[in-house]
């Protein structure tokens, strides 16, 4: 288990332990933390997580992602930044994809809008 840099899309396995309405399967996510805040051996982690749904992807507070070959994905997802939240590394797998620095920097601020902090 080691902290990745920010804007690195990661799975996380959320099955076990959920309730209705969060997630309970592998989910594709993006670490928002800023992975020098945090000493290594801190066991968890900030992300946000990716969905096709854009049901769920609230206008103010979803980025909206479109496939490239740096972020893998391979159909327009949404990052949602209003389903922020902190994760045990043993969640997490990561991959070797990642956003824009522009599109880290719009889930940030979206986050900051969601908190009240903007």
């Amino acid at each position: 288990m080691s902290r990745h840099a920010a804007g690195t899309i990661v799975v996380v396995d959320w099955r076990g332990g959920s309730l209705p309405h969060e997630p309970g399967k592998l989910r594709p996510a993006v670490i928002v933390e800023d992975h020098e805040l945090f000493p290594e051996e801190y066991p968890n982690m900030l992300v946000v997580p990716l969905t096709r749904d854009e049901g769920l992807a609230h206008r103010s507070f979803a980025e909206r992602i479109e496939p490239t070959a740096d972020n893998g994905t391979d159909t327009t997802c949404w990052a949602l930044a209003h389903h922020v939240t902190s994760v045990s590394l043993r969640r997490v797998n990561p991959t070797a994809s990642r956003i824009t620095e522009e599109q880290l920097s719009n889930i940030r601020k979206r986050i900051m809008v969601a908190v009240g902090a903007a």
